[in-house]
């Protein structure tokens, strides 16, 4: 299957020689110069249908995609492909965390996770669900893709041959991964993993006899995939038809040895993994896809993102909360480093965007092509932001004016910065960061906010600027800062410290903005507004 099209960048207008995906693709093409012109290089990434995706899964998806694009730039005329492949034939060994009706799933403990009912109702089977909720997660970046499921692979016979091979070289196989377990695992340890007949396990142990001549184990369902005991089923299995599924270090180096994986990027938690499933690739006689192990995502106390715990971000939230094209930046940034990702943090985020987007749209055609930002723009993206508005401002606007009414923030934002819109294309960037600032504003900050209860003495002083402004309603930021001052020396030992009050009338929080120039921008009249509605609350 296919999905949209869709890619990332890195919040600067340098040349794209200096970006990794370059560096990846030139050491790629110097690979693939010997093959035949008609044979696509072909990059991978996996994802397991036994959780929800999250932005580690995106991660893993679109750096790929990157190296893609740019390799497309070398060699325009060589055919790529981006496989995503599900390995649904995978055994439940826990439920994950953060979704519903985890009772239901945890009856299929050890099952294929392709087999197990959909406990939503809405698909075939929970892996369909979960491919589902994939491919809506990965709508939004324009990748081109194509979807590659474990089941229909192994059950197809198009793994027949290389099982085969696997079955043949089993010997070779387990002296490459016994001695990296521990004392207790290593005996009955098998590359294959038959699925029990009699419980419909994923059988992790014990495989008793190789019959590499007619493709078959003679295997004990002692203990499944899930960690139960096995049912004490006993018997010869073939291993082709879907009847097993390889161990994953070896079902790895299956992928690449089947498929002819020429890139694959992985966390870093898995170099070893990598490694090991390198030296099978080579006992099977292939070659070892290029790649480099990535840094993890770390939430806000520092744990690795992690599907099925549930920690991280969703691409619904970022978009909820963000322009996507923030994100495909954010992931274009150097791999090799790892940075903490948590809804509190998309802002700063999103104003690197900002930032990019501002010196791509200032810089010449020749420059723009090889910018970076060119990984991140989308077909309908903004090419221009003249403006120096920015994620925070706009927090601090909304959370200032106690509104959603988007038609009084876009008058706002027009006296603030005319330039907003005097270009369409500033201007529906504008509109999507109102968007995404008001989403961010309901959700985060306003729950937070507690109307402050001023004493008889404040409320007398908050009178006393309404009426000010009601009788200066044309009064300029500097005469509405001054008026302020003068009720501060009146009322205070030191004029400052009518602030606070100022502050927590009017925006609901302890500092804020200069009050006079804020004043006269969101209209005396709203300010009025706002002042009478404390005054009234608490008299």
């Amino acid at each position: 299957m296919a999905g949209a099209n869709k890619s990332g960048s890195q919040p600067t207008a340098a040349p794209s020689a200096e970006l990794w995906p370059h560096e990846e693709a030139k050491r790629l093409s110097e690979r693939v110069s010997s093959y035949e012109a008609s044979r696509p290089v072909t990059f991978q990434s996996g994802f397991g249908p036994s959780g929800l995706p999250h932005l580690g899964t995106m991660c893993e998806i679109i750096r790929p995609s990157y190296v893609r694009q740019a390799f497309g730039q070398i060699a325009p005329s060589r055919p790529t492909r981006l496989i995503i492949f599900i390995d649904d034939m995978d055994g439940l060994r826990k439920v994950p965390e953060n979704v519903l009706r985890r009772e239901e799933i945890a009856q299929h403990l050890g099952e294929p996770v392709w087999k197990i009912p959909d406990p939503f109702g809405c698909c075939v089977s929970f892996a369909d669900h979960m491919i589902g909720l994939l491919e809506n997660f990965l709508e939004p970046v324009e990748l081109e893709y194509e979807l590659i499921r474990a089941s229909e692979m192994y059950s197809s016979g198009r793994f027949d041959d290389a099982l085969k091979l696997i079955l043949d070289k089993h010997a070779e196989i387990i002296a490459i991964i016994t001695p990296t377990l521990r004392e207790e695992n290593r005996a009955g340890w098998s590359p294959f993993m038959p699925i029990c007949p009699k419980c419909g396990q994923v059988v992790e142990r014990t495989v008793t006899a190789y019959y590499p001549e007619r493709a078959t184990v003679e295997f004990v369902c002692e203990k499944s995939a899930g960690g139960t005991n096995g049912c004490g089923f006993s018997g010869e299995q073939s291993v082709l038809g879907g009847l097993a599924k390889v161990q994953w270090k070896v079902d790895w180096a299956l992928r690449w040895y089947a498929l002819k994986v020429d890139y694959e990027l992985y966390g870093k938690d898995l170099t070893d993994s990598a490694r090991l499933s390198g030296q099978i690739l080579r006992v099977l006689g292939g070659d070892p896809p290029m790649g480099f192990p990535f840094e993890m995502f770390l939430d806000e106390e520092g744990h690795k993102v992690s599907k099925s715990i549930g920690r991280g971000v969703t691409v619904e939230q970022w978009t909820r909360y963000a322009p996507i094209e923030a994100l495909k930046l954010f992931l274009l940034q150097n791999p090799r480093r790892a940075r903490k990702l948590f809804l509190s943090s998309i802002p700063q985020y999103v104003d690197e965007f900002l930032d990019a987007l501002r010196e791509h749209s200032k810089a010449d055609e020749a420059s723009r092509k090889s910018s970076a930002l060119e990984f991140v723009l989308q077909k309908t993206t903004p090419r221009r932001f003249n403006s120096d508005l920015s994620f925070g401002m706009m927090m601090n606007l909304v959370a200032t004016l106690g509104s959603s009414d988007r038609a009084f923030i876009w008058d706002y934002l027009k006296r603030y910065d005319a330039a907003i819109a005097g270009d369409p294309e500033t201007e529906a960037m504008a509109r999507t960061l109102i968007e995404c600032t008001l989403n961010f504003y309901a959700d985060f900050i306003e729950p937070t906010k507690k109307p402050y209860a001023p004493s008889d003495d404040e409320r007398e002083q908050l009178r006393q600027l309404v009426g000010y402004l009601t009788e200066h309603p044309g009064a300029s930021a500097e005469e509405i800062e001054k008026k302020i001052y003068d009720l501060g020396r009146e009322n205070y030992d030191k004029p400052g410290k009518i602030f606070p009050l100022m502050y927590r009338s009017i925006l609901g929080q302890e500092r804020g903005p200069r009050l006079g120039a804020f004043i006269q921008l969101a209209t005396p009249a709203r300010v009025i507004e706002l002042l009478d509605a404390t005054i009234a609350r608490f008299a």
